[in-house]
């Protein structure tokens, strides 16, 4: 007998939403639009004939039905999850190979490749920490993870997630300050990477005058933000590298002030090149993690109601792919 089911997409758009109650979050995870989210979920409640949501003026809410339903979709597709990479797993294992820039390595990426180890055992990582031109084509690396604008020669680049830039810096150096203010950076150490321009850049978006955005210790890749982890001034970061030691305590944010940057963080690969299911898996794993961070970033950015201001200008070429 032939099953009578609805659309697939539209059980798996509404069993995301139904697990995070969230239509943001499952578009997040499914990596389709809020608007497409919301359109399964109506066709499917055509299709069932019930109310899956209750919309509110802040969201939505599961109806008792949809929760039920919610509930008993959840096993099934998380047991669809497991014969598939039962099935994936059969013969040898997969290798992907990952040129990554070192600060994302080090801060971001490496503490979370036990999940995707977890997740896809059948695929074997080669981590390259290299900040360097990584050459797809002769196989020196499958998949990117790069910061920049984007639109470099000779790569498909798929956006991962924007950034915001804000100053970070340990607990204990503003410990006898507590109405700290932006412009009392001026009595501060600054702590730079590479680019120096990058504090001229947030202070001005900050509107603080006075300070002295040039001084201060110059350090390459992460080690600044390492530098403010140990006191030693105020480094700028982004919500990808600041949020684990923000959620940690190592860092704080002390001013209520995100600077959107023009940069984004990237997944790249050889331009033209079909994407390979170790690759898929990979990209998909790499943007439902980027979510998580973004959330509980926002957990911590929502507490303190932080206004954000685009950069102004436009930033120099990012380190190549």
């Amino acid at each position: 007998m032939a099953r009578r089911l609805p659309s697939l997409n539209a059980l798996r758009a509404f069993e995301s939403a139904a697990r995070h109650e969230s239509f943001t979050d499952a578009a997040g995870e499914l990596f389709v639009t809020h608007a497409a989210i919301s359109r399964h979920i109506r066709d499917l409640e055509d299709w069932l004939g019930t109310e899956l949501f209750t919309r509110t003026g802040r969201g939505v809410v599961l109806t008792d039905a949809g929760r039920r339903f919610g509930g008993k979709l959840t096993p099934l597709f998380d047991a669809m999850a497991d014969a598939t990479r039962e099935a994936a797993a059969v013969g040898d294992a997969r290798q992907l190979k990952v040129t990554v820039e070192p600060s994302i390595a080090s801060r971001w990426l490496v503490p979370r490749l036990g999940n995707f180890n977890t997740l896809h055992p059948d695929i074997e990582l080669s981590i390259d920490p290299d900040s360097k031109f990584a050459d797809f084509r002769s196989g020196q690396a499958d998949v990117g993870i790069r910061y920049g604008p984007g639109g470099w020669d000779d790569v498909d680049a798929v956006k991962l997630t924007d950034a915001v830039i804000f100053p970070v810096c340990a607990p204990k150096l503003i410990a006898d300050a507590p109405n700290l203010q932006p412009a009392d950076l001026a009595h501060y150490n600054l702590l730079h990477e590479s680019r120096k321009e990058w504090w001229a850049d947030w202070l001005q978006a900050a509107g603080v005058a006075g300070v002295e955005d040039w001084r201060g210790t110059v350090f390459q890749n992460h080690l600044a933000i390492e530098a403010a982890e140990a006191g030693q001034g105020f480094a700028l970061s982004d919500q990808i590298l600041a949020t684990d030691s923000l959620v940690e305590g190592w860092l704080v944010r002390p001013f209520n002030f995100d600077m959107k940057d023009h940069w984004h963080y990237w997944i790249v690969r050889a331009k033209g090149q079909k994407e390979s299911a170790p690759a898929r898996s990979f990209r998909e794993w790499l943007m439902a993690e980027m979510v998580d961070t973004n959330r509980k970033f926002a957990a911590i950015k929502n507490a303190s109601k932080t206004p954000v201001r685009e950069l102004r200008g436009t930033p120099p070429a990012s380190s190549v792919p």
